[in-house]
């Protein structure tokens, strides 16, 4: 016996049968009951949601011997005809194949005759939008004024390449994609019927893969059957589509929140050896970014999940929050082009997620810059170290400090500012009620702008480390001396706000400073 794939077994026979599209059903059902049926219909949607298989319900539904009835009985003569596609009154077409004016007055030739047996001539023309310009207005007086026993149904997955003069004469009916919680209930509902065994999690990734159209999850499932001897799971399903896992992408995004680049990079790494697309990855990102984002500002919008993997989500998005979010997904967006046009896609990806575990160093740089963070610990630019900001210890962070990190901290709160570059260049040694700042001979500029700033520290040293604390500043063992008619330009750099801000962050010194607008 030839074996009839899933998608053709399980096609709707009735109206209840059909999942996803109560709207669609609802107005179908009305005119049917009240007996206003329009002559022409367009069926719009994505592949795989029903408007053929609705089209052939409501052919079966006016040609009922029961009817016409919301519901066909399924059981007199023209039911099983329409059902077996041998009925002579139901006429479907393939406007990809048929698209001439030819193949129109062929249809137009048929108007002419009443059904041969049925209250209706049905004519479906699939992919209606295939259609040449010289083909549609060959349509346009037939539909216009129709005999009263032809009923058009078109169905088209591209509605906006019908000429409106087509539209207008047409009612207009638009299949949405199904909601993957309904996707997934049929799926498991069939699994069960059919007795093979499909797991909640292999569902779900099949019905996200298939993005809301019923016939591409049961083709998936086909897929899996053969691969799995009739026992899908979710490592199956990962397997044979190259999806990647719910929580390994959830890890991938915590990591890049974290500013984990490597951690990062080393999971993709694994992805992509196991066979995964990077296209693929690059879009599953982006798709649980958003889904975390809609989690945290208003999970009722968020798409259906299984508990276990919501729960899991809801934490990681409430710990994120919604502004890490909202930017870490702008972020992302702003590398589709070069992901999806790119010829090495692997080198691109690669690129996007160092990206965005940047992002927490760049946030740091933007609360420095809006003085809403404290400094950096010891010393340390945030640049040198971990791309997150420095974690406490169990003492606190002002009680692990160093003396040069205490005294920066002691200076920014201080709203001196303009002086914490100059300490954090420095070594700062505590000894007895001596302070020691040692510059190198590299830093000898900022010695000297520290000498000249000698007060202000001095009393920065005193909060920090006692009324009778004295501060000498030295450069690599001896003392710094002020330099006669030092140059003002330089002076005014080491005081920039900005300048300051930058060298904490990123590192390095000020060589020397020249007049905005100098070439040199």
């Amino acid at each position: 016996m030839t074996y009839q794939v899933l998608a053709r077994t399980w096609r709707p026979q009735t109206f209840a049968d059909v999942i996803g599209q109560e709207a669609v059903v609802q107005t179908l059902h009305n005119a049917l009951s009240a007996g206003t049926l329009g002559h022409a219909y367009v069926f719009s949607g994505i592949r795989g949601v029903g408007k053929t298989t609705a089209a052939r319900l409501l052919a079966k539904a006016v040609n009922c011997e029961k009817g016409p009835a919301p519901e066909p009985c399924c059981q007199c003569v023209s039911c099983q005809e329409i059902a077996d596609g041998s009925s002579l009154d139901v006429v479907e077409i393939d406007a990809a194949t048929h698209t001439g004016v030819d193949n129109v007055r062929e249809l137009q030739e048929m108007l002419r005759y009443r059904p041969v047996r049925d209250r209706y001539r049905v004519i479906i023309v699939d992919e209606v939008h295939m259609l040449s310009k010289s083909a549609f207005n060959a349509l346009l007086k037939s539909l216009e004024e129709p005999p009263p026993y032809i009923l058009w149904i078109f169905a088209t997955t591209e509605t906006h390449k019908i000429p409106p003069t087509i539209l207008s004469r047409c009612q207009q009916l638009e299949f949405r994609p199904v909601q993957l919680e309904k996707i997934v209930e049929r799926l498991l509902a069939i699994a069960a019927d059919e007795q093979f065994e499909l797991s909640r999690d292999a569902a779900s990734m099949v019905a996200r893969a298939a993005q809301g159209s019923v016939r591409d999850a049961l083709s998936m499932v086909d897929q899996m059957r053969g691969f799995s001897a009739d026992s899908i799971d979710a490592d199956a399903v990962a397997e044979v589509l190259g999806v990647p896992r719910f929580e390994v992408v959830i890890d991938l995004i915590s990591a890049l929140a974290g500013g984990d680049g490597m951690s990062g990079l080393g999971m993709l790494r694994s992805e992509l050896r196991a066979g995964h697309d990077a296209w693929v990855l690059y879009q599953e990102v982006g798709r649980v970014l958003r889904l975390l984002l809609h989690l945290v500002v208003n999970a009722d919008v968020a798409e259906d999940l299984p508990d276990d993997q919501r729960q899991y989500a809801s934490g990681v998005a409430t710990d994120l929050g919604a502004a890490a979010l909202i930017r870490m997904a702008g972020l992302w967006l702003e590398h589709e082009a070069l992901v999806g046009s790119a010829d090495n896609r692997e080198l691109a990806l690669d690129v996007a997620c160092l990206r965005l575990a940047r992002w927490p160093a760049v946030q740091r740089v933007e609360a420095l810059l809006a003085g809403e963070l404290p400094p950096a610990i010891g010393g340390q630019s945030q640049a040198s170290g971990s791309d997150g900001p420095p974690a406490p210890s169990a003492g606190g962070a002002h009680a692990s400090a160093s003396p040069g990190g205490r005294l920066s901290s002691a200076l920014w709160a201080g709203g001196r500012r303009r002086l914490v570059g100059a300490v954090e260049s420095a070594e700062v040694q505590v000894s007895g009620d001596e302070i020691v700042m040692e510059f190198s001979t590299k830093t000898k500029a900022l010695a000297v702008f520290a000498q000249e700033n000698h007060g202000e520290i001095e009393a920065s040293c005193r909060e920090v480390f006692g009324p009778s604390t004295r501060l000498t500043i030295e450069i690599e063992g001896g003392p710094a001396e002020s330099i006669e008619g030092d140059d003002p330009l330089m002076r005014s750099a080491l005081e920039d706000p900005g300048v300051v801000l930058v060298q904490k962050i990123l590192g390095g010194e000020v060589i020397s400073a020249v007049p905005d607008g100098d070439p040199n």
